[in-house]
C-alpha cells in the first residue's frame, strides 16, 4: 500500500466512524473478524470495537481527522492524528492518537494505539476504547 493509499483508506475508515448515517455494524465491516485493537492499556477484539464505535457514535454530535502523518510500508500503516470532536451535551473534545495498522486482505486485523487527551473534560480520557 502507497502512503496515498494508506491515507485514502484511513480517511474511510473514520469517516464511517463519524458519520453518524453510517451503524457500528457498517464501520466494522473495514476489520478483519479476529481484529484487535491495543490501546492505552486495553485490549478489544472485532465485537468490543463495534461496541466502541456505537458508543462513539451515541456520544458524539460530530466529529474530524487531521491527519499530521501517514507512513506505509507494504501493509503496516502508522498514523499521527488529532480527533475533534463535539460531544452530543455541546462539549468539545481534542485527542491525540498514534497509531500502527496492521492491514490483511484489505481489512484493518491489529491496531497499537496511544492517545492523548489535549482538550476536553478529564472524563473523555478513555474515548479511544469506551464501550459499554
Amino acid at each position: 500500500m502507497t502512503h496515498i493509499q494508506a491515507h485514502q483508506f484511513l480517511t474511510k475508515v473514520f469517516n464511517s466512524l463519524f458519520d453518524p448515517a453510517e451503524t457500528a455494524e457498517q464501520t466494522g465491516r473495514y476489520f478483519a473478524s479476529d481484529y484487535q485493537q491495543h490501546a492505552d492499556g486495553k485490549v478489544l477484539d472485532h465485537a468490543l470495537f463495534v461496541e466502541h464505535a456505537r458508543t462513539l457514535k451515541a456520544t458524539l454530535q460530530s466529529a474530524t481527522v487531521n491527519f499530521e502523518k501517514v507512513i506505509a510500508s507494504g501493509q503496516s500503516l502508522a498514523s499521527v492524528h488529532i480527533v475533534n470532536a463535539i460531544k452530543h451535551n455541546g462539549q468539545s473534545v481534542k485527542v491525540k492518537v498514534v497509531a500502527l495498522y496492521e492491514v490483511e486482505n484489505g481489512l484493518i486485523r491489529r491496531v497499537d494505539e496511544l492517545s492523548h487527551l489535549l482538550e476536553g473534560d478529564a472524563s473523555d480520557r478513555d474515548l479511544g476504547t469506551r464501550h459499554n
